[in-house]
């Protein structure tokens, strides 16, 4: 059997940062670590249990996601030991003639590469009260160099003498496996792969090993850097225009930017986007309400720079319709025909395009604005208590190269991320089922986020043209993912149930 032990939250570092969430549930790659934990023993042909703390809600969708995964959850009553904790765990679970494989829920490899009877070990990296691989340990290698700890990862064929084992040491999970090694000597294997999830620090580290990035751009992070770069030319030159030409005040709300003429280095943050902190993380409604005004400061006096040039053109309709026709080649969908979402009857896509008009006002002055001012495109410093932002616009609808655009478009960004659920859908936490023009879909809105989505009100006045914006939004990047066509269905259903929530629940 295979147990990932994940029953103790992440320490307070973790909790100001994400709420209480058990490590194997940290964010990575926009996925939750245990699902690139689980990947690592696929070919084991062992069953798989992970850890929890007895008061841990888990979702729908991790519930769902980790039954696909074939992942059986064992509850252990909190405050347990390690040690007490993986007997606990063994005692339920534990075919005593099955070998033995346990991965800590704070621990990762790129690699991880079993013996017979073996621990994981790994060089030193950071000044903390280590596991060391010390005399104490018999070990079968005795060549091996000094400052060594236990990298989280180790095979046992004998279970039922480590329970032994743990039980004697007064449930000392480490001087347990001390005395077991008396009995069965250890093989050691250095893994230099390991990546350490356990303390804030390494954690940020770690997280440099798996970027998310969009198809047309190459990342490249290193010297604190991160270094970008792109197949679209002019993408990056307006990224890089909009970098150059900011206003001075508005330089702390960026990492710092070193510009060359076809790419740019980013400074590498150890800080985490709002979509990770909004999809992935607990953090209660008044810790938002924090970060909301900070996003409103931000925007504020970003918008208070205005431009004289009218010749700027951001009508979403034109880019709408533009991509609608796109899409309805790509997926057969019909604009002109009526659209059925969860069992009730919509008019067409174009219709609920025409509908939008109403709501739209005309622009008489362009802002200085961000442009893709969507939640995986900020951070939040909690140290510091403000905003980080990244990967700016820097063009109108008809590729010209500017800064300015309409300020309602950043807003309507927002909304977007905290009333669409857009990096809910991006993380697959949905459901979907699609035929032609019937759809059937679900996304799950727990408690928490409906009282974020309250907070996120009380700070923004969003009128009923960010609302129509935010629809547009939806309908416009539908030819965008092409590449997963139930992730394109959601964003299509999501436009029409957020028409009725918008425009209708509202009146």
């Amino acid at each position: 059997m295979i147990l990932i032990t994940s029953a103790k939250y992440s320490s307070s570092d973790f909790t100001l940062e994400f709420g209480k969430i058990p490590p194997s549930f940290l964010p990575l790659g926009n996925k939750r670590l245990y699902e690139y934990q689980i990947e690592l023993f696929k070919n084991f042909n062992q069953k798989i249990f992970l850890s929890l703390p007895n008061d841990f809600k888990l979702s729908k969708f991790d519930e769902k996601k980790l039954k696909k995964l074939n992942a059986e959850i064992l509850f252990v009553p909190n405050n347990l030991s390690l040690g007490e904790s993986v007997v606990y765990c063994l005692n339920i679970c534990c075919a005593f003639d099955e070998k033995l494989y346990i991965l800590h829920g704070d621990t990762f490899f790129k690699e991880l590469i079993f013996k017979e009877n073996s621990l994981q070990v790994a060089k030193v990296k950071e000044n903390y009260d280590w596991a060391y691989l010390n005399d104490e340990f018999n070990i079968l290698s005795k060549t091996l160099e000094n400052d060594l700890i236990l990298a989280g990862a180790y095979s046992f064929p004998h279970p039922q003498f480590l329970i032994k084992c743990i039980v004697e040491n007064n449930y000392s999970f480490v001087d347990g496996m001390k005395s077991y090694s008396k009995a069965y000597a250890f093989d050691i294997i250095k893994n230099d792969t390991w990546l350490d999830f356990g303390l804030i620090t390494s954690y940020f580290h770690s997280k440099k090993a798996v970027s998310t990035q969009r198809n047309f751009n190459s990342i490249d992070i290193s010297n604190g850097y991160i270094k970008k770069s792109s197949s679209w030319q002019e993408k990056i030159k307006a990224e890089i225009n909009w970098f150059d030409n900011l206003p001075k005040e508005l330089f702390i709300y960026t990492p710092k930017v070193i510009t060359y003429e076809d790419s740019y280095e980013i400074e590498y943050l150890c800080n985490n986007t709002l979509a990770e902190l909004y999809v992935f993380g607990k953090l209660p409604s008044y810790v938002w309400k924090r970060i909301f005004k900070s996003l409103k400061e931000f925007l504020d006096k970003l918008h208070s720079f205005k431009s004289a040039d009218k010749d700027i053109n951001f009508n979403c309709k034109e880019k709408t319709l533009k991509r609608l026709q796109e899409f309805s080649k790509q997926s057969g969908i019909d604009l002109h025909k009526n659209i059925v979402i969860n069992s009730k009857s919509y008019p067409s896509i174009l219709t609920l395009v025409d509908k939008l008009d109403f709501y739209m006002n005309h622009m008489n002055e362009f802002s200085l604005i961000h442009g893709d001012f969507c939640f995986s495109n900020i951070m939040y410093d909690f140290r510091a208590g403000a905003i980080k932002t990244f990967d700016p616009r820097g063009f109108d609808f008809n590729g010209k190269i500017t800064l300015y655009g309409d300020k309602k478009y950043d807003f309507a960004k927002l909304v977007h991320s905290v009333f669409g659920l857009y990096d809910f859908i991006i993380a697959g936490f949905f459901e979907c089922k699609f035929n032609g023009n019937n759809i059937e879909f679900f996304i799950e809105e727990d408690v928490n986020i409906l009282d974020i989505q309250k907070e996120f009100l009380n700070i923004f006045d969003i009128d009923d043209n960010i609302k129509a914006l935010t629809l547009h939004l939806f309908l416009s990047m539908l030819p965008l993912h092409n590449d997963f066509k139930e992730k394109q269905m959601v964003f299509l259903a999501n436009a029409f149930i957020l028409y009725d929530k918008f425009f209708k629940e509202s009146k």
